[in-house]
């Protein structure tokens, strides 16, 4: 199955068989020695660098005890491992993070375009809180844990090894506008949007209002693309998001890079706007004079 490596469904495939195996407690050698396998041919599954076919995937769940609802998602995972595209919804989210983190990890180069909030591999701490806290349903463990991954995922910014990710972060002027878990929060933000915007490896443009229409406005998405392996497209809605691998599909999403690319400020010209906006954040943030008498 060497031919699907690199597919949205593989690389969480991948993770989730990581995560398992990691929590199980039980060693990759032991394991292998179950299935009468080479310990290397189990490393390679868990790394992403060979498929597992669904019988071997049943079989090593079975080993280290993997069952109920868990189970069957990660055998649909594998069972539908060379479907180009992944719809996933509700619960099926959680498998597609691990696709997520693992495109992160590996990815040369990040484009993301955000039209209405700071781009989540540049949000603070406060700024996650403030979007994820907004969902009744969430209780305070499950935010803090949120919050704990998406700040957790920047470190390939900085401190991935052998070199960091490349970020162009292509944001709209309401994300940089909208003032979001109240102005002190936002503040920080946008300093720290401006801060993170001066490493080597990130470029941050804004995309003006006055632009008019432009292909982006149709919604938020990330590209990741890697050294040999086709590039891969995420799009993520409120209940909802899917991974896409079509070749065609990709290219028309290029297009509307290269469109961003022409209509979005210069990255210092950006980070003029982005001063701009921290200035009118913190002017409304000041109490209003008191009227003295005439």
């Amino acid at each position: 199955m060497a031919d699907i490596w690199g597919t949205p469904r593989t690389r969480a495939l991948a993770a989730a068989l990581r995560r398992e195996l990691e929590e199980s407690g039980y060693r990759v050698r032991e394991v292998a020695r179950v299935l009468g396998l080479s310990h290397t041919t189990i490393s390679q599954w868990q790394n992403g660098r060979r498929v597992p076919s669904p019988d071997h995937v049943s079989a090593l769940l079975a080993v280290i005890r993997v069952t109920g609802k868990k189970r069957k998602e990660i055998l649909d995972m594998a069972h539908n491992a060379a479907d180009p595209n992944w719809l996933a919804v509700g619960a099926g989210m959680s498998n597609q993070l691990g696709g997520l983190i693992d495109c992160e990890q590996t990815a040369t180069e990040i484009i993301e375009w955000t039209p209405w909030l700071i781009t989540g591999l540049l949000q603070m701490p406060a700024y996650v809180r403030a979007i994820v806290s907004s969902f009744p349903e969430r209780s305070a463990d499950e935010i803090d844990r949120v919050v704990g991954a998406r700040i957790e995922r920047q470190r390939v910014l900085r401190e991935r090894r052998p070199a960091p990710a490349r970020l162009t972060a292509f944001i709209g002027e309401p994300g940089i506008r909208q003032v979001i878990g109240g102005r002190t929060t936002m503040i920080d933000q946008l300093d720290y949007l401006m801060t993170v915007s001066r490493l080597s490896n990130v470029q941050v443009r804004i995309v003006p209002i006055a632009t008019g229409w432009h292909p982006g406005l149709t919604g938020p998405f990330l590209l990741y693309n890697f050294p040999r392996l086709p590039s891969i497209l995420h799009l993520e809605h409120h209940r909802s998001s899917v991974f896409l691998y079509d070749r065609e599909q990709i290219e028309d999403y290029r297009v509307v890079v290269a469109w961003l690319d022409r209509v979005a400020l210069s990255g210092r010209d950006s980070a003029a706007m982005i001063t701009d906006a921290i200035g009118e954040v913190e002017y409304e943030q000041q109490p209003l004079a008191q009227e003295q008498p005439e």
